[in-house]
């Protein structure tokens, strides 16, 4: 069986054995080797006397992307959609491993595009990973920073993290953050997760939910929640 997919970006083949299902879809994609990714569905059987059972191998064939190219693309899309926002910006983007960090710097209205508590900044970075997704018709990680923001929002939080923890220690009683987006409650407990005398755990409903910094005790009161399940 074979089927194309994202107008040829990738496709699934078959063949006898694995090699020659992959040297189908290079066919078809008109790629070479190294020009590609490889994920092997089934890698096949040849069944009992090479005849009955017999199943064949299938791969999917994708080409790789070109980093500079998607990079730059993403660059484009958002100085275009801050241009329709008429907001004068200057628009950067940096590779992180598989992450595309956006750097945004305005001329005067960062705190605008922030929002209270970083709550446009987060839908304005919902909005420009749709539009990036829909435009490469594949999920892109990204993050959306303005005037460093989200640096120094982290630190923040993490200051905020340590300094309750200590007096948690010495208080021996829980103590609870704001209610926090999952991206800044991660923030908490990664903050928190290594120190042996205390634990973290989220409350709440919604989006926005509160961390519980705790003394460290061997067992969990039910239906308690956890750091670790976000």
């Amino acid at each position: 069986m074979e089927n194309h997919l994202t107008d040829f970006d990738e496709v699934i083949d078959e063949g006898r054995t694995v090699e020659e299902a992959i040297e189908k879809g290079l066919a078809r994609l008109g790629a070479t080797r190294e020009e590609v990714e490889v994920e092997v569905l089934d890698e096949g059987s040849k069944g009992v006397l090479g005849l009955v059972g017999a199943k064949q191998a299938r791969v999917i064939v994708r080409k790789k992307d070109d980093k500079e190219a998607v990079r730059a693309k993403i660059e484009d899309m958002v100085t275009n959609l801050m241009r329709l926002m008429d907001v004068s910006a200057q628009v950067s983007v940096e590779l992180q491993g598989d992450l595309h960090l956006v750097k945004i710097d305005t001329a005067g209205v960062d705190g605008l595009l922030i929002g209270k508590k970083g709550q446009n900044l987060e839908a304005l970075e919902h909005l420009a990973r749709r539009m990036v997704g829909k435009q490469l018709k594949r999920s892109v990680r990204m993050q959306v920073d303005i005037g460093g923001y989200r640096e120094r929002r982290t630190n923040s939080l993490r200051t905020k993290a340590l300094s309750m923890a200590s007096r948690v220690k010495a208080t021996n009683k829980e103590m609870q953050v704001e209610p926090l987006s999952a991206a800044e409650r991660r923030i908490i407990h990664l903050a928190l997760a290594s120190d042996p005398e205390v634990r973290t755990y989220t409350v709440g409903d919604g989006d926005l939910k509160s961390v519980v910094i705790a003394p460290q005790r061997r067992t969990r009161p039910p239906g308690e929640g956890t750091g670790e399940s976000e």
